[in-house]
């Protein structure tokens, strides 16, 4: 049998040669490819939304949390939650933004997830201070980028080898003891190229524990990239990236109740004052292009190590009393909301607070090639692009759990003799996907046809938890073929009309009971581009599910240890809404003033009624009917950028709002207890070049100091960041 560990040993050797035999061409060197879009000119001419985030508007506002570089993007819905990006979760088109596992995640084109078959929660996502450029897909063009097809795709760029020697130092420092070093250097030396880049990113943090602990974090984040190329009958180009990464965060799921929120929003229980997360990831991708004449083959072998510990509250010992329902009626749970707060002691075994660590192990490794070539065909020019992923990915998880009471002063003491094994089990997961693409030009139309088919094959294989001997194994297969298109006209000079219709897709996870049936929808979007007064884009879409699915988790506070992880399934639902984006580059005398918005329109319901059994969609035991409004999705989002400058100077300015969300499904107006509230954030950036290669910057994030709640899930209210100012220097060398 193939051996993930044979596979590691196959991609190190295989490098080695690829590298070796690379550096013995010597011819000149070009820069390696960078957006899979091909770049802002392509996106314009897309059958399909698509949004290009460039290197100079994620330097406006020196953001990292990728939960703000995305709020300038139509179609995007997000829910907060540590306020500093750390564990995004996102979604595209009204997918559940939970951990971002609806959503295909890339970096430089491969997968970047812990394992996007076996486990899809994201609990890892790449660092955004040390990307170039971000793209977001949604639409027929997901369909490249499975395995999740329903809502949409995010490719991470990372920064590429320059030609000539080039470097960047850079400092920040801001509130809460906020500081960031990102330092990198790279050149080309002949046909050999090189980038190394370190980053580090670290703050205390903006809640305040009762015993005055810890809620901060660590980030460190290094990598390199080698390249060759060669060029002659056969051009080829090798890049060899390796990386690793790091965090040492005090981060909790445990929130507040109402009251305590309103009294001090950024308050952390006592309770959590051990909770803390640890992970490290590891990094392996070799690249090979080669063009032979007007045909490109681009293939990528790739390996992704990702261990995680989360120590970290899960409830009390009574099997009877929830966290949430202590959180939701501390009047009703008066002991037990006495106790998590630290203002009693525990009086008896029920009153123990149940704290463990969930430690996660994931692989995620594979191999893919896609080869592309213009044609001239019936007298019409196509662009045909062919692709093939064999992959892998694993999830050993070993969660475990000891009893704690509370003392009299808030702190915490183990029970001696409560040590236990709450799940011990593995989900593994193979697939082969292919896809084949044409795009067909017709004077000014571009039909855009594709079809991606999926063979999946994933095994979930628990563990007795005091023999370690395997127990039970639940198979599961899965093939499914994908077609879309989408056609793109430029009617005038000034507007443009698209329309597409796609297969979604989101692959089920093995295990659990029943007939657990993979997420499938069928996708429609139609819209307008307009080029005249700066550049316009609205486009309407409906996701109509045959199969709306859900993933028990504990990121949703009621999923219990042996369905961690298990899906469960809610018939059809739909979800429709709008995106428009505009933005246009102003010149008044000496002052440049750039000014774009993106508004996002979103509704999503349920097509059939049931009960919420595991709590995956919103509330275990909840009986969800028909009709009933999707959770975690808000109605209108909208971000309006403006910036005012010249050469030397500039100042922007961003201001989000997002209007109330149901924090379970319902109907008709919200009840407090079940909502969300509407908030709006304003962010302030400037810069100011004292020379050519040195730059001062600021920035100042929630400058109004707006008091807000991003999540009720899964312990109680949480609130967003409070307000920031980073003070910061760069110096190119």
């Amino acid at each position: 049998m193939f051996k993930f560990e044979n596979f590691f040993s196959i991609t190190v050797f295989t490098s080695f040669i690829l590298s070796v035999n690379a550096f013995a061409q010597d011819e000149t060197a070009k820069l390696e490819r960078m957006y899979i879009t091909g770049g802002a000119d392509d996106i314009l001419r897309q059958p399909g939304s698509a949004t290009l985030i460039n290197d100079v508007a994620l330097e406006k506002f020196e953001y990292t949390d990728i939960h703000r570089v995305l709020n300038a993007v139509p179609g995007v819905n997000l829910q907060e939650e540590d306020g500093y990006g750390l564990r995004p979760n996102i979604g595209l088109r009204g997918t559940s933004p939970e951990r971002s596992k609806k959503i295909t995640i890339m970096e430089d084109g491969v997968l970047s997830g812990p394992a996007p078959y076996a486990a899809p929660a994201a609990y890892y996502f790449p660092n955004i201070s040390r990307m170039s450029a971000v793209e977001v897909f949604k639409g027929p063009a997901t369909i490249q980028y499975g395995p999740a097809t329903v809502g949409g795709a995010i490719n991470m760029v990372s920064r590429a080898i320059p030609y000539a020697a080039e470097g960047e130092l850079d400092l920040q420092y801001g509130s809460d003891n906020f500081q960031r070093l990102n330092l990198y250097q790279g050149q080309q030396v002949g046909d050999f190229g090189y980038l190394i880049e370190g980053l580090r990113v670290s703050a205390d943090g903006f809640k305040d524990l009762d015993n005055g602990g810890d809620t901060g974090f660590v980030r460190n984040d290094i990598n390199l990239k080698t390249s060759w190329q060669s060029f002659g009958q056969f051009n080829h180009s090798f890049v060899l990236k390796l990386g690793y990464a790091d965090e040492h965060s005090n981060e909790t799921y445990l929130g507040l109740t109402q009251e305590d929120l309103n009294n001090n929003p950024f308050r952390r229980y006592n309770a959590s004052s051990m909770d803390e997360m640890e992970w490290v990831h590891e990094q392996i991708q070799l690249t090979h292009q080669m063009d032979v004449q007007d045909w490109q083959i681009t293939s990528d072998l790739y390996r992704n190590n990702f261990d995680r510990d989360w120590f970290k509250v899960n409830g009390f010992k009574s099997a009877d009393v929830s966290i949430q329902q202590v959180l939701a009626n501390p009047d009703t749970y008066q002991r037990y909301y006495q106790v998590l707060s630290g203002q009693t002691a525990s009086n008896n075994s029920d009153e123990y607070l149940r704290i463990g660590n969930n430690g996660r192990v994931f692989i995620s490794q594979g191999i893919q090639t896609r080869i592309s070539k213009p044609l001239a065909f019936l007298n019409l020019n196509h662009e045909l692009e062919i692709g093939i992923r064999y992959h892998q990915d694993q999830i050993k998880r070993t969660h475990t759990e000891q009893d704690y009471a509370t003392l009299a002063d808030g702190s915490l003491q183990v029970i001696d003799g409560s040590y236990r094994i709450t799940t011990l089990n593995k989900n593994d997961a193979q697939a082969i996907a292919i896809y084949a693409k044409n795009d067909m030009h017709i004077d000014d139309t571009t039909v855009t046809a594709g079809i991606r088919h999926e063979r999946i094959t994933s095994t979930k294989t628990s563990y007795g938890e005091l023999t370690g001997i395997a127990e039970q194994e639940d198979k599961l297969e899965q093939t499914v073929t994908l077609p879309g298109i989408g056609i793109y006209s430029q009617l005038s000079e000034h507007l443009g009309v698209l329309a597409g219709i796609h297969k979604g897709f989101t692959a089920a996870t093995p295990g659990g009971s029943g007939d657990i049936k993979p997420e499938e929808s069928t996708n429609y979007e139609m819209g307008f581009r307009y080029f005249g007064f700066g550049h316009a884009e609205i486009i309407a879409f409906l996701n109509d599910y045959s199969q709306f699915s859900g993933t028990c988790s504990f990121a949703q506070g009621s999923c219990s240890n042996n369905q961690v992880g298990e899906q469960a399934n809610a018939g059809n639902a739909q979800v429709y809404g709008i995106e428009a984006s505009w933005k246009q580059a102003f010149q008044y005398a000496a002052f440049k003033l750039p000014l774009s918005a993106s508004y996002t329109y979103s509704h999503g319901e349920f097509g059939e009624s049931f009960t919420d059994v595991s709590g995956a969609f919103g509330e275990k035991d909840l009986a969800i009917e028909k009709g009933f409004e999707i959770g975690y999705l808000p109605e209108h989002r909208l971000n309006i950028q403006a910036g005012i400058g010249q050469d030397k100077w500039q100042v922007n300015l961003s201001v989000l709002y997002q209007s109330e969300m149901r924090n379970i499904p319902g109907t008709g107006s919200i009840p407090a207890a079940e909502r969300v509230d509407s908030y709006t954030v304003v962010d302030l950036s400037t810069r100011y070049d004292l020379e050519h290669n040195l730059q001062l910057y600021a920035s100042v994030d929630n400058i109004l100091g707006n008091e807000y709640i991003v999540s009720a899930k899964p312990y109680g209210y949480r609130p967003g960041k409070s307000r920031s100012i980073n003070l910061g220097t760069k110096w190119a060398f």
